[in-house]
């Protein structure tokens, strides 16, 4: 009878790691995935460039990118953090670079990130299952003695990790099974909602400016503080890495305020105004302020401000400018929602924290179970965080067995 050291259930970041850091340490291992091959959500990530950590900050700062819970992670952040995640890539001869901080493959494609890691796995003697789900888990002696597959093959291994994911991008790639398994053990799962997804908008005209990118614009909810970063306008609303992070605390009927020109202060935009309208006062305002606004929301704008688009710009009187500035610094739009698991990037909630110790990733009520990625209760920032949790804690299963 064939029986590995370690069974893994779930081919995603988490997965791929734990079973390359195990079978370098000359741990026999089997790698199970639902889909016809592994790493399908791991070639979404960062636009397909996969931002697969972020570098610079501490361990603490790091794992403050996932509130109240992050905590959890500093034990295995200390065994494998982001500086280890980039001497993992480089001392194998993958080539990395760094862009305000976060780290991409040095050709910036996802897919040689995934072929990286099939070498890796073909290297360290990885046997990899895909096209195969598991049915159930059999119990011995209070312990998981082996998994069986859709096709009733029997699967036998001294220790098992799930891996399957959260529930985002559920068309794709993510198994739902691993959160029914774990509760069939005897864990609890909290609420899952969607997390870092783009946000709806009630503005009907923000389809305009659809696939327009907002560069380092100013960022409020309701009367919160100012952030700033770069904002995609969709069909139906806003998206990009900081209205992200914003939607997991945006509820319906908030309000959301953008200001094209967060440097400036509203006088001095102003007096740039009427310099720019008294260089060019024979030509319309829409021309004019073209080359100052980006191409298709200068007429939104203008019209937001009572301006027929054709007026030339020495007719425009002060009350008109004024009203320019404040729609360029205060433009409104108002939360219907967000979208669902389809868009979310990541899942929120999971395997419930108390019920996993910290240091191993190893249940506290399954004796030779083990939990990795995205599955447990743990969901950060956009900008490489969820991902590098992901390597994380499915490096430190692997140092554990």
């Amino acid at each position: 009878m064939l029986k590995y050291d370690l069974c893994i259930i779930g081919g995603g970041p988490a997965g791929i790691m734990a079973a390359i850091a195990s079978g370098e340490r000359n741990k026999k291992v089997v790698l199970i995935e639902k889909n016809e091959d592994i790493g399908k959500k791991l070639l979404l990530t960062g636009g397909g460039r996969c931002n697969l950590t972020s570098k610079g900050l501490t361990k603490k700062e790091f794992v403050s990118k996932f509130g109240k819970q992050g905590d959890f992670l500093l034990s295995s952040m200390s065994l494998f953090g982001p500086e280890e995640l980039i001497d993992f890539f480089e001392k194998r001869g993958f080539s990395l670079k760094v862009e305000e901080g976060k780290v991409y493959p040095k050709s910036e494609n996802s897919k040689d990130v995934l072929n990286f890691f099939k070498s890796e796995l073909k290297k360290n003697k990885v046997t990899v299952i895909t096209n195969k789900e598991v049915s159930d888990f059999l119990f011995k002696n209070k312990k998981i003695e082996k998994v069986l597959l859709t096709d009733n093959e029997e699967i036998f291994a001294d220790n098992f990790l799930i891996a399957t994911g959260g529930k985002s991008y559920p068309n794709n790639v993510s198994s739902f099974n691993g959160y029914a398994f774990s509760k069939k053990m005897g864990h609890k799962v909290s609420v899952l909602s969607p997390a870092l997804t783009p946000i709806e908008v009630r503005e009907k005209w923000i389809s305009v400016l659809k696939g327009v990118t907002l560069k380092d614009v100013g960022v409020k909810l309701n009367n919160e503080k100012e952030i700033r970063g770069d904002v995609l306008c969709t069909h139906f609303g806003l998206s990009g890495p900081l209205i992200l992070n914003l939607s997991q605390k945006v509820k319906s009927k908030d309000k959301i305020f953008l200001d094209l020109f967060p440097k400036k202060r509203s006088e001095d935009l102003e007096k740039e105004l009427l310099e720019l309208f008294d260089e060019n006062i024979k030509k319309t305002i829409n021309n004019v302020l073209i080359g100052r606004l980006p191409l298709k929301l200068a007429p939104v704008i203008i019209n937001f401000s009572g301006i027929d688009r054709n007026e030339i710009c020495r007719n425009i009187n002060k009350e008109q400018r004024k009203k320019l500035v404040k729609n360029i610094k205060n433009i409104e739009f108002n939360v219907v929602g967000l979208l669902g698991f389809e868009k979310a990037m990541v899942t929120k909630g999971g395997i419930l924290l108390k019920e996993i110790d910290a240091k191993t990733l190893k249940s506290k009520l399954v004796a030779n179970l083990y939990f990795a990625g995205e599955i447990i209760d743990l969901n950060g920032e956009s900008g490489g965080f969820n991902l590098q949790m992901c390597f994380t804690t499915g490096y430190a299963v692997a140092q554990s067995i």
